[in-house]
């Protein structure tokens, strides 16, 4: 209810917000405005996707340009080496045996000389021309500290053994720590052997020159240049970031380029820029070779990216630029249509402004009225003017006014009923829920009936309370509970009702469906009873118990119609919870009956056979006088084995009138609650006093003394009534091995008399034709 009227109030808020006026006026805008915004946004798509295909397309030729720059820078070179490794010089050196390989000689002068000329074609970016022979020793270096090193755990020197064509490595680390990228091709002899090889080694920022010189084609484009794993291997504007991947490499790919000394040997997350974005735009490239990621730190993703493959390499061109440069003059259209808008809007608003004023003031009239009926004026009335709709409008509000203000007066009269009714019903189920809880807990049957009726009379102030439970036969609704003025004097004259015939009580116990009578004086089956002589109303409720009507609930009241149909739904929560109560109440006692009754049975039979045990023994009494055991005649006191029936040891003098007179405890051997048994113990100092710990010591022992000889009796019944069935099942397995009636009357025979010891065994059979018995 609070909920919804929140709802209403908000809703109310939100629509006074906005005038009548203003939402003719904004409604006239928009109708002539969508045209208007439609057309803008559309010139305003065309031009920008225009001027997007056109950038992506100068992206992707810049990026193709820049691949191509690359490949050619690769070729030439692999060309020149291919070229260069042919060179007569290099032959006749490498043909010379190795002891003739020595300084000064013309070969190795003229070989020199040329390696010395090569490398300065580019003296910036070429570290060394060398020539290498089959095992990967530099014979000659145009760096001299690199001479005499061996180099056969490069990667280029397997690669170029095993190939025909000029070899080009990846991007490594050498061990000064330079980024270098090797050259190499075989030199072959005239007969076609594998003298050794040709390498030439590049410091690797020969590729960053050539991707800084491709970038400055274009403003504030930035250039990368990738390897497979996307490795950067140049970068335009953060040469820093050089020889670090776009996104950390899994533990393989890191620990090969580890291996390959493309990494230097630091953790992988440092050798990373974490741009995850750009790795999986790359990864999906072939697809869509146009997209907008982050590719550089502390530069927000605005750039748009053309990707360009190499044909030499497995290695890729990231080719972008700022977006909003060629997406300027969007902008500066979309500012021209705006102030267009603008203008149009303004237009539109005086002149829909002054039509929709005509309108709606009649309307802000009617609303005033309105206002001023919901404040509590419920005498306005608003003015009808004019006979078109605001007119008609106007009518109905009045008539509707009207109507309003007669049936108000009535809805408070009902509010207060309704809510009275409620707090009585309230009431009603707090008092029902405390009788409840109440008698729960009670398990004697007189005092839960006793307790109930009191708590009832009490918590709603009846006149009269009474429990009625239907006896054995199912004859007559007995009172067995009641509390008023006249409960002791019913009580006492046990008063009854016939079920099914006389009363409410009857007819409610006979037909299981509750009654109401609303004025007992005028009801037909209202039973008066003299001792009740104030009773005006009065509901009678079943007890029930699974569907079985056990007694009836009955209340009565001194006023008249004090109760309604809602009362029986109220009050028969409150019978079912005393029914409930009763049927606990009733199988604990008998629980408790079954529970004393076995008890009784238990002890009864353990003492039976105790007694059977102890006539069978020749002797019943034993004694222990500290160094054998004897035994002794059973000489103990009637009126002391009466006193240890209870179960508690007992001290006493043993001939306290002689000099031989003894301190004695007794303490009974119990099991079941059964006296078996008794131990004592005689202490030679009459003085001697029985402590609660020797007591205590003496009882566990015979607690445990008592268990023992239990089980040890239990043990041997068990063994006899083992015996006892393999006899029987011994005998039964040979008689029904038997094939024919007289082996089997035979085996029959010899069974019994061995089971029977020396009887005489009779089979005898009977007929109608032949009464001889047959031995």
């Amino acid at each position: 209810m609070s909920q919804s009227t929140t709802t209403q109030n908000a809703s109310a808020r939100r629509n006074t917000t906005l005038s009548l006026q203003t939402r003719l006026v904004l409604f006239v805008l928009l109708i002539a405005l969508v045209p208007l915004i439609i057309i803008a946004v559309r010139d305003t798509i065309q031009t920008q996707e225009a001027l997007t295909n056109s950038a992506k397309t100068s992206l992707r030729s810049s990026a193709e340009q820049t691949a191509n720059s690359l490949d050619t820078f690769l070729l030439t070179t692999l060309n020149s080496i291919e070229i260069e490794s042919q060179i007569s010089v290099f032959t006749e050196y490498l043909s010379l045996p190795i002891s003739q390989r020595i300084t000064g000689r013309p070969e190795q002068f003229r070989a020199q000389g040329l390696l010395n000329k090569l490398s300065t074609k580019d003296e910036v970016n070429i570290i060394s021309y060398a020539l290498v022979d089959v095992e990967g020793n530099i014979l000659l270096d145009s760096a001299p500290q690199r001479a005499d090193k061996n180099e056969s755990d490069e990667a280029y020197f397997p690669q170029v053994r095993f190939s025909t064509e000029p070899i080009i490595t990846e991007v490594v680390y050498d061990e000064s720590g330079v980024t270098a990228i090797t050259f190499a091709n075989r030199v072959l002899g005239s007969n076609g052997s594998y003298l050794g090889i040709l390498r030439v080694k590049y410091d690797s920022s020969i590729l960053q020159s050539i991707v800084v010189d491709s970038s400055k084609t274009s403003a504030n484009a930035l250039v990368l240049l990738l390897d497979q794993v996307y490795i950067r291997l140049a970068d335009s504007r953060n040469p820093s970031l050089i020889q670090k991947s776009v996104a950390p490499l899994t533990q393989v790919d890191y620990l090969l380029a580890i291996e390959a000394r493309r990494f230097p040997d630091l953790p992988r997350e440092e050798l990373s820029t974490n741009f995850f974005e750009f790795e999986d735009a790359l990864d999906n490239a072939v697809n869509e070779p146009f997209f907008r990621v982050d590719i550089t730190p502390n530069i927000p993703g605005d750039d748009t990216i053309a990707i360009a493959a190499m044909k030499t390499r497995p290695w890729v061109v990231a080719y972008s630029r700022p977006t909003s440069l060629f997406l300027a003059d969007v902008q500066s259209q979309t500012r021209a249509n705006v102030g267009l808008v603008t203008g149009a809007l303004i237009l539109i608003s005086i002149i829909t402004t002054l039509v929709a004023r005509n309108l709606t003031d009649p309307i802000i009239a009617l609303t005033k009225t309105a206002n001023a009926i919901s404040q509590g004026d419920l005498s306005a009335r608003a003015e009808v003017n004019t006979s078109d709709e605001i007119g008609s409008l106007a009518s109905a509000f009045n008539s509707m006014t009207d109507q309003l203000q007669s049936s108000l007066s009535g809805l408070e009269e009902r509010i207060f009923e309704r809510t009275a009714d409620i707090q009585k019903r309230n009431l009603e189920m707090e008092a029902i829920a405390d009788v409840a809880r109440e008698i729960a807990i009670i398990r004697d049957m007189d005092t839960l009936l006793n307790v109930s009726t009191s708590l009832i009379r009490e918590k709603f102030n009846f006149y009269h309370v009474g429990i009625f439970l239907v006896d054995e036969r199912g004859e007559y609704a007995i009172l067995r509970a009641a509390s008023s003025v006249a409960a002791e004097k019913l009580l006492e004259r046990k008063y009854k009702l016939r079920v099914g015939q006389t009363g409410l009580v009857g007819n409610v116990t006979g037909t299981g469906q509750a009654y109401i009578a609303l004025d007992v004086g005028h009801d037909a089956v209202h039973f008066e009873n003299p001792f009740l002589p104030n009773t005006r109303s009065e509901i009678v409720l079943p007890l029930r118990n699974h569907n079985i009507t056990i007694g009836a609930l009955d209340i009565q009241v001194d006023i008249p119609t004090a109760f309604d149909e809602r009362d029986i739904q109220t009050f028969q929560i409150l019978a079912d919870q005393l029914a409930a109560a009763i049927e606990n109440a009733q199988l604990a006692q008998q629980v408790e009956e079954n529970l004393a009754a076995l008890t009784s049975t238990n002890r009864s039979q353990t003492q039976q056979i105790w007694r059977a045990i102890v006539d069978q023994q020749k002797y019943s009494a034993y004694e222990y006088d500290g160094l054998q055991i004897k035994a002794v005649p059973q000489d103990l006191p009637a009126d002391i084995m009466a006193q240890l029936n209870n179960g508690k040891p007992i001290a006493y003098m043993q001939n306290a009138d002689s000099k031989n007179a003894k301190n004695t405890l007794m303490i009974p051997l119990m099991v079941l609650n059964q006296v078996i048994g008794v131990i004592g113990l005689e202490q030679e100092n009459p003085n001697h006093v029985w402590t609660e710990e020797d007591i205590a010591v003496a009882q566990a022992a015979a607690n445990r003394a008592a268990l023992t000889l239990e089980n040890a009796r239990l043990l041997e019944e068990s063994q006899r009534r083992a015996t006892k069935e393999r006899a029987i099942f011994e005998a039964t397995s040979r008689i029904g091995a038997a094939l024919s009636v007289e082996n089997i009357l035979q085996a029959t025979a010899e069974e019994l008399e061995r089971i029977a010891g020396g009887s005489e065994i009779t089979l005898q059979f009977q007929s109608d034709n032949d009464a001889k018995p047959e031995q």
